[in-house]
């Protein structure tokens, strides 16, 4: 017997079942009436600590209408179940984004790599322009499609500038500081986010975030952190400087927003391009 999920949804013909999250299905499915193919993401309260997944699942429309940029993936309806007054099913209809995750297909070179992280960048430029904070850049959140269309995904941890989170909230290879400790996001958390993805991308491993690892009890503080091109020596000087400065453990120390990422990397592409045409 098949372990594939099935769905039945009116007014959708479901094309494909994609992947699977916290408490939620991903849907590939084609709306009937206008022909236009969609994913749906599928959130369904099973029991009542279920309930916060739901309110993310909320949370991600409602924070997806703000942006309008060619990087974010769009966010076009919800759609909420009720058992008598109590909800139990939400649905995120959103743009279909054809392509595999950073996390599944890293990569192959760094100047591949930087094109992808320029996109990112302004991106997550755009979110901070409109006052939010995406809070959970990582490389299963980025999508690249063949023809190299780069979108950011996920906005279920976003959050407007200057959140205190209630709890800990983010990926522990890739979460700043001050959501550790749980301090008042801004764009700078997104630029450690941004950095740590980058990081893990190039070489290949995550850094050691003060989140401390499962069966810990001690937060990490004070480590030291390899310079990427430790792992990866095709990494220029001026790049690895920048992912050590995006990485900083004080966000005071950090590039100010990712504006500058965006800047001092569009420098970098551009003086790799330089080289390359060089050694031709």
């Amino acid at each position: 017997m098949s372990s594939t999920p099935t769905l039945e949804l009116p007014g959708y013909q479901v094309i494909q079942f994609l992947g699977s999250g916290a408490r939620s299905t991903i849907w590939e499915v084609r709306n009937i009436a206008t022909d236009e193919v969609v994913a749906i993401k599928r959130v369904v309260k099973r029991t009542s600590e279920d309930t916060r997944f739901l309110d993310q699942a909320i949370n991600e429309y409602e924070v997806g209408l703000q942006f309008n940029h060619p990087a974010i993936r769009k966010i076009m309806e919800i759609q909420r179940v009720r058992r008598w007054i109590s909800l139990t099913e939400v649905r995120v209809v959103m743009e279909y984004a054809q392509g595999q995750s950073v996390q599944q297909s890293r990569p192959t070179g760094v100047p591949e790599a930087v094109r992808i992280f320029l996109e990112v960048g302004a991106a997550l430029g755009h979110m901070n322009a409109k006052g939010f904070v995406h809070a959970d850049t990582k490389p299963n959140n980025i999508i690249v499609s063949r023809d190299q269309t780069v979108k950011v995904i996920d906005f279920g941890q976003s959050c407007p500038i200057g959140t205190i989170k209630a709890r800990i909230q983010g990926t522990p290879d890739f979460i700043a500081p001050e959501q550790v400790h749980r301090r008042p996001l801004d764009g700078r958390t997104d630029v450690f986010n941004f950095g740590a993805t980058l990081y893990w991308t190039l070489a290949g491993r995550p850094i050691q975030t003060v989140l401390p690892k499962e069966g810990s009890l001690t937060l990490n503080t004070g480590q030291r952190i390899p310079p990427v091109e430790q792992f990866n020596p095709d990494v220029p000087r001026l790049l690895s400087k920048l992912i050590a400065d995006c990485i900083e453990l004080n966000p005071a120390q950090r590039p100010t927003s990712m504006n500058e990422v965006v800047s001092r990397l569009t420098l970098i592409d551009k003086q790799m391009g330089r080289d390359t045409e060089v050694s031709i």
